[in-house]
């Protein structure tokens, strides 16, 4: 719906299409790993570890969120 709250239906495909999806599932608390199967998730296991550890190589600037850390 629009400010004047009149309904519009657009149809997207392709990357434009993956993208409201993916900014979609961000609204809802969907990841992209919740749509994953268990064999694939035990797959890239590591990987999504070391992502979230900060153990990764970008060009980009990220935030991590702050690890609860044993004394």
């Amino acid at each position: 719906q629009d400010e004047n709250f009149d309904t519009h239906i657009e149809e997207y495909d392709g990357l434009i299409a993956r993208v409201i999806q993916h900014e979609y599932d961000h609204i809802e608390g969907v990841l992209f790993t919740d749509k994953l199967s268990s064999f694939k998730k035990r797959l890239i296991k590591g990987k999504l570890t070391n992502i979230s550890k900060g153990k990764i190589k970008i060009d980009y600037k990220m935030r991590f969120p702050a690890m609860s850390r044993k004394r």
